[in-house]
């Protein structure tokens, strides 16, 4: 490389509200994203999902305009999203962050995070693990 620098990448993490997911992006901070990186973070929504269904037990949204961010999720369902963002614009302020939300449409949920990969041109593509290591390597 003449110029010094690394071409930048395109790198997408799949974003849910679960410790696993922050685990992935706090792995992709650290291991995978690169200064000038461009970093996606994707959310998978179920419309049909049972936390849509009953979503008349959520208390009121507060206004779009807070900038305070709270477990409970007072603030919206998407409050995680906007919260992951600001996080990787703490740890890598070089990098571009796009947050993106998409409909599953009927379709697995692997299968809209690949097309949605394919679609961005993504380089990296981190995704959390949901079970435990043992299970992993015993199954």
């Amino acid at each position: 490389m003449e110029g010094g620098t690394a071409p930048s990448r395109k790198v997408m993490v799949a974003a849910d509200p679960t410790r696993e997911s922050a685990t992935a992006l706090q792995y992709a901070l650290s291991h995978a994203v690169l200064e000038n990186d461009s970093l996606i973070l994707l959310h998978v929504e179920n419309p049909d999902s049972w936390r849509h269904k009953f979503s008349f037990f959520k208390r009121p949204s507060q206004a779009a305009s807070s900038t305070a961010f709270s477990a409970e999720g007072s603030g919206g369902e998407l409050d995680f999203l906007e919260a992951m963002k600001q996080a990787c614009e703490i740890a890598q302020p070089k990098i571009r962050v796009q947050a993106e939300k998409v409909d599953i449409d009927g379709k697995e949920k692997a299968a809209v995070i690949l097309s949605q990969s394919l679609a961005h041109g993504v380089d990296i593509l981190v995704i959390g693990q949901r079970q435990s290591l043992s299970n992993a390597i015993l199954g």
